[in-house]
């Protein structure tokens, strides 16, 4: 039981965070930012608490915070939108931003969390 207050708990506020982005709706040059922004802030967090939490807390965190923050999702609608729309160069940037970028972040925060810690 303990588990699943933390997960309602942590996918209230990963939601909530997300929703405000969403309400911003940032984009640049025809590319949707906002979900960009939330993917690279969740794995920044990621890769930094990496391997430092366990049973509810993880739950808390990872499942709850960071799974409602980060959003496949909304990445796999916009990415469908700008393939719908031909806008194929958009596409493959924000593809790339959204794996790749991302990626990058979960290790660079992981990598200095480790410094941190020693």
């Amino acid at each position: 039981m303990q588990s699943y207050l933390a997960l309602i708990l942590g996918a209230s506020i990963g939601a909530s965070i997300r929703y405000i982005f969403y309400l911003f709706n940032l984009s640049a040059f025809g590319l949707p930012l906002s979900t960009i922004i939330v993917n690279i802030i969740g794995s920044s967090l990621a890769g930094f608490f990496y391997g430092k939490f366990q049973n509810s807390a993880y739950v808390f965190m990872y499942i709850g915070i960071f799974g409602s923050l980060t959003t496949l999702s909304a990445f796999s609608l916009e990415l469908f939108q700008l393939l719908g729309n031909k806008d194929f160069l958009r596409a493959i940037i924000y593809f790339l931003f959204n794996i790749v970028i991302t990626l990058a972040f979960f290790y660079a925060f992981h990598v200095i969390s480790l410094k941190i810690a020693s």
